[in-house]
């Protein structure tokens, strides 16, 4: 017997559940530079962790709420980085 399929979210459940992270955006912009070097665990415009250690940080931010933004906030001085080839 096949499994039973779950049919797919209708569009109206789909909107509903959708989350365009501006909020969070805008908490970047206006405090990330504060936590230079850290990450940070975020929920709308809610700090709910922040650190040095990832994991750490993801374990708070997961026992606050279901679904947090995780980011690591680079210092405004670094140098972006490429990688992936030896020139040599």
């Amino acid at each position: 017997m096949p499994a039973a399929i779950k049919p797919p979210l209708s569009p109206i459940e789909w909107i509903e559940h959708y989350n365009d992270r501006s909020m969070e955006a805008q908490w970047i912009s206006d405090h990330g530079h504060e936590y230079a070097g850290e990450w940070v665990a975020l929920d709308g415009d809610r700090l709910l962790a922040h650190g040095m250690d990832a994991k750490l940080v993801f374990a708070e931010g997961r026992k606050a709420v279901k679904r947090p933004l995780f980011a690591h906030m680079e210092p405004a001085d670094r140098v972006p980085e490429v990688g992936g080839f030896d020139a040599c």
